[in-house]
């Protein structure tokens, strides 16, 4: 066997295992660029290798690692880390709906629905009710079509009212919350992270505190990796403490917690973990009891100022306002003061999650590395990159407060003379006082006192027809179980309109012919860096220097994104337009823990800063879409890329 050989082996093992699903010979030929035979070949070698069947083959679903045999590969093939993804098929007529409206406006300019019955597993008859939703959906956008021709279908009209109509389905599926505890127990394989979790949660509970629940994945993780590195004889020194902070209850929540820890894992909790994980609870609030200077090698930094100054590099690189959040300011905070001592005794935090955020979430990712970078040249310090995935935790957590910050206005329409009219009315504020605020109660229906009190729902107990484009929900005035649940969902589906994915025709505008290359023939991400760099110079829109800043964000971590994937990119908007220059390789290059063969290099000015978010919320899903990417890197012209990327 040739070491190519072995290596696409292994690359096939690491593949099935990430799926966790049904892969077929033909997908899997596409994805690695051998034929099917090769592809059975190596299946074989492979279950013979492991003297036990590990992947299972089926005639029509293909190939799949065999559920259970996930200690078998990790034993064996490198610790190969096997995690089970959320499957990517709607579940809801909702969700459908969705999803089709996302295929039409991003994928693809037609519809096959014939296709589409065998990708989302529902039948015709489905399928037809869906677009009859759609249709109902597009009701309020004059413009925009949903037309059907045979067995396609494809939304017509303006590129503005199809912004528009998106901006207001925002999906919600990618803004759960920032951090998947399920997914990430498995980094801790020394204990149950899910059960740390549970014991935290009952701590809380028997003190009646509360917390936001953007904040739990935060503290979970930080919990969960200081137990780890107790475990190991690793413990933290609070350098600075106020003299009542063990009078704190979140100091006593904390040091509960961690009895109980102690007495489950039979690790020593020292006083100075109690003391940095009640402040962790605290939050802002934890400014209290530490002190805004530390000092750096004679010079004293003031870290709530050195706070400050980063969320304004984040809103003036990447366009998202942190700056009042006061939570995510006492936050990092701590963490510079954390960060700062361990510069000082030239420690390094364990990489437990830096991978599962840079892959999930590489906006937040790439915030925090730009973080790390500035506090490397304000500390003239190398720092360490695992830094930025706690950072990342931190503006990971602000973002969830932000977009769950406003609750939706409602109006109520009530009839005359009902003595149930009040209690209705409180009944239903209480019930969904985080989510909705009721703004009016009305006895009659006029479109233009509706208008001007700019309501996101209209509740009523009677029915009423109009044509404003605001969701209506028929109540009762008892409210009865099928009230709760109608509010519920046209809340969710407020939702997803309030949360939106957007990518557009434009990030196909910014990829160019004349930076376009085929087949190109490097050995390393320096030279082909270089070398895209080198033709973004000669055309006028980066300058010289804009190489080193590429090369200089590589070096932080690589850009490379599972297999066959990289975006090499500059920290900031240098170019002077807005470019992406593709290289489809001929043969694979090692790219950090990655072998690449499609590399895009993304370059932006500072009037399109939005399409930075962009193309990173782009990137998510596409290293989430094996198909998609497997397309788009087979060796193509200019114009089959450009449609397979639009396609």
């Amino acid at each position: 066997m040739t070491a190519t050989e072995n290596r696409r082996q292994r690359r096939i093992l690491s593949l099935l295992a990430e799926r966790g699903e049904w892969m077929t010979s033909r997908q899997l030929a596409a994805f690695f660029q051998v034929s099917d035979r090769t592809i059975r070949s190596d299946i074989r070698a492979l279950n013979g290798r492991y003297g036990e069947p590990i992947i299972e083959s089926n005639v029509q679903s293909g190939y799949r690692l065999i559920p259970g045999k996930g200690k078998v590969v990790s034993e064996k093939a490198e610790k190969i880390k096997i995690e089970k993804r959320e499957t990517k098929i709607p579940q809801t007529a909702e969700a459908r709906c969705v999803y089709i409206i996302q295929k039409l406006m991003f994928e693809v300019k037609e519809l096959n629905l014939v296709m589409l019955q065998s990708q989302i597993y529902v039948s015709g008859f489905s399928i037809d009710h869906d677009l009859k939703r759609i249709r109902k959906m597009l009701e309020p956008y004059p413009t925009l079509k949903l037309v059907r021709s045979h067995e396609c279908i494809s939304l017509q009209g303006d590129e503005l009212s199809k912004r528009k109509f998106y901006k207001d389905l925002l999906v919600a599926e990618i803004q759960k919350n920032f951090l998947n505890l399920n997914e990430l127990a498995a980094l801790y394989p020394a204990f149950d992270l899910l059960e740390v979790k549970n014991i935290f949660l009952s701590v809380l509970k028997e003190y009646e505190y509360s917390i936001h629940e953007s904040m739990l994945p935060m503290l979970i993780l930080h919990a969960g990796t200081s137990i780890e590195r107790m475990m190991h004889s690793n413990y933290i020194s609070v350098t600075e403490q106020g003299d009542n902070l063990e009078e704190t209850i979140e100091y006593q929540i904390s040091s509960d917690f961690f009895k109980r820890i102690s007495e489950r894992l039979h690790i020593k909790a020292v006083q100075s973990e109690i003391a940095l994980f009640a402040m962790v609870i605290m939050g802002r609030r934890a400014s209290n009891y530490t002190g805004d200077f530390v000092n750096y090698y004679g010079t004293w930094m003031n870290t709530r100022k050195l706070a400050g100054e980063v969320l304004d590099e984040i809103y003036g690189v990447f366009g998202i306002d942190f700056r009042d959040d006061v939570d995510l300011i006492a936050g990092l905070k701590m963490h510079f003061h954390a960060l700062i001592e361990r510069e000082k005794k030239h420690l390094r935090l364990d990489d437990v999650f830096l991978e599962e955020i840079k892959r999930k979430y590489p906006m937040v990712f790439e915030m925090g590395i730009y973080i790390t970078e500035f506090l490397g040249k304000r500390l003239g310090a190398d720092i360490s990159d695992t830094e930025s995935g706690f950072i990342a935790l931190h503006l990971g957590a602000a973002s969830e407060r932000m977009n769950g910050k406003r609750r939706y206005r409602a109006v109520m329409i009530l009839p005359y003379n009902q003595s149930f009219s009040q209690v209705c009315a409180a009944k239903i504020s209480e019930m969904f006082r985080e989510r909705m605020e009721l703004v009016a109660t009305m006895h009659y229906f006029e479109e233009k006192a509706i208008c001007e009190m700019e309501p996101d729902l209209i509740l009523t107990t009677f029915p009423v027809t109009h044509s404003l484009a605001i969701p209506t929900v028929a109540i009762n005035l008892f409210v009865d179980f099928d009230t709760e649940a109608n509010i519920l969902k046209a809340l969710n589906r407020l939702d997803k309109k309030r949360f939106h994915l957007e990518f557009t025709a434009n990030i196909g505008n910014l990829i160019r012919k004349e930076h376009y290359y085929e087949n190109l023939e490097c050995d390393s991400p320096e030279e082909i860096i270089r070398f895209l760099c080198r033709g973004l110079q000669e055309r006028g829109i980066v300058e010289e220097s804009f190489c080193d800043v590429v090369l200089k964000r590589e070096e932080m971590s690589p850009t490379s994104f599972v297999d066959t994937f990289a975006i090499p990119h500059a920290l900031g908007t240098l170019a002077k337009i807005s470019t992406i220059a593709v290289a489809q390789l001929k043969h694979p290059v090692k790219w950090g823990r990655f072998d690449v063969k499609l590399v895009m290099l993304f370059a932006v000015n500072e009037e399109d800063q939005g399409m930075i978010k962009i193309f990173f919320d782009w990137v998510s899903d596409l290293v989430s879409h094996t198909d998609a990417l497997a397309k788009l890197c087979v060796p193509c012209s200019y114009e089959q890329f450009m449609d397979r990327i639009m396609d």
